[in-house]
């Protein structure tokens, strides 16, 4: 069994609220100026926050006891970037860089479930784990056949589908993806 899992709101913890930063395909024409400050402004924000982001509770143990009944771990974030760097620091700070045996990131910049839903598409991935209700909305529509498990840390409302769990906590996981082929 194959399982993707999301980086921020998934792995890590959120700082600043739940709130996902989406890379959209196609965005309006700013003042270059104003486009170049905000953007500045944003990069050293997400620099500050990175060393206060946090491992969720019990993820590495329900990582490991996953990784050790033989299912394989993929990292599937719509981070670019810088954040790509951010996030690999992330994971050799905490020890889980031998967690996951793939890596995808948005390397390209493409629209955050666009991207997710191409690399779904082109892998052997059973079940996907994401916090946004709007990814899992997505891609449970455009992949019926794979499981998707919404973590929800934060009880907002979200998608129901035949192809859909919710669970609150990581220890809720396991439970969330049995039936799937080993």
């Amino acid at each position: 069994m194959m399982i993707s899992f999301d980086f921020d709101g998934v792995l890590s913890s959120l700082v600043l609220g739940r709130t996902w930063e989406k890379t959209k395909a196609a965005k309006k024409r700013q003042v270059p100026v104003v486009t170049s400050v905000v953007r500045a402004a944003k990069r050293g924000l997400a620099a500050l926050t990175e060393g206060l982001r946090r491992p969720l509770p019990r993820a590495e143990r329900t990582l490991r006891e996953l990784r050790a009944g033989g299912a394989t771990l993929c990292l599937l974030t719509s981070r670019t970037g810088e954040r790509i760097a951010a996030a690999e620091r992330w994971l050799s700070k905490n020890g889980w860089t031998d967690l996951f045996e793939r890596k995808f990131y948005n390397e390209a910049g493409l629209d955050a479930d666009r991207f997710k839903a191409s690399v779904l598409h082109h892998q052997p991935i059973d079940a996907h784990v994401d916090d946004d209700p709007e990814t899992v909305a997505c891609l449970s529509r455009l992949f019926p056949d794979k499981r998707f498990v919404r973590l929800d840390h934060y009880r907002r409302k979200g998608p129901s589908a035949a192809n859909i769990a919710t669970v609150r906590a990581w220890d809720e996981l396991p439970g969330a993806l049995a039936g799937l082929k080993k």
